[in-house]
């Protein structure tokens, strides 16, 4: 059997419990949320990603005439 519960009555039921706990003893303590660590898009800057060559002579200096 499923019961469904308004949010009213939820938050009627979660009060009650929340007083019940701190009644016998317990306490509640408000953390700060963790922050997931920013990802920074960065370019490649090996030699076999040298962009403007157009192909030709990857990983090679661009003033080399060969």
């Amino acid at each position: 059997m499923i019961v469904f519960k308004t949010k009213s009555q939820l938050r009627a039921e979660t009060e009650k419990q929340v007083k019940l706990f701190l009644k016998k003893g317990g306490s509640i303590e408000v953390a700060k949320p963790r922050k997931a660590p920013k990802q920074i898009m960065r370019a490649k800057t090996s030699r076999g990603f040298v962009s403007g060559t157009s192909g030709f002579a990857n990983g090679f200096p661009r003033k080399t005439l060969a």
